[in-house]
């Protein structure tokens, strides 16, 4: 049985939308996990860990409406433009060049590694499923 994979204009709109809050919801708590809210509440260590189980939770909801799927390859799609939408609009609200402020967001030259992998993964997971077509269609 095929299913359909569609990239919707409803469902950029929910990820991009949840990407402007969620930007500017961190930009107002301070998520340091060496001396942010986050620090206090669990040991320092844990707490770096914790907030990427946290972020990724709370991610996979809009994901979730974007896709109508709890699981799908539209899911991890738009999670992982959420996510590139996010970090994208954090930096520019900032108005910062991005840096690393943990191991596994290594920056080089001002330009975040993960962001570029996000990047390329959105790409080939559009080009394998043939979506760049109804996206071309999209009237936005």
């Amino acid at each position: 049985m095929e299913t359909q994979y569609n990239i919707d204009k409803r469902g950029l709109i929910i990820m991009t939308s949840f990407s402007v809050f969620y930007a500017l919801l961190e930009i107002g708590i301070n998520w340091d996990p060496k001396e942010g809210w986050l620090s206090q509440l669990i040991n320092k260590e844990s707490s770096l860990y914790f907030y990427r189980f946290l972020y990724t939770a709370i991610f996979l909801y809009p994901s979730y409406l974007a896709s109508r799927k709890i699981f799908s390859i539209n899911t991890i799609w738009y999670f992982i433009y959420g996510s590139m939408a996010e970090d994208i609009i954090y930096w520019i609200f900032l108005l910062k060049v991005p840096y690393t402020w943990a191991w596994f967001y290594p920056v080089i030259n001002g330009i975040p590694i993960p962001d570029v992998i996000e990047g390329i993964l959105l790409l080939i997971i559009l080009y394998h499923k043939g979506v760049l077509n109804l996206l071309r269609s999209i009237k936005i």
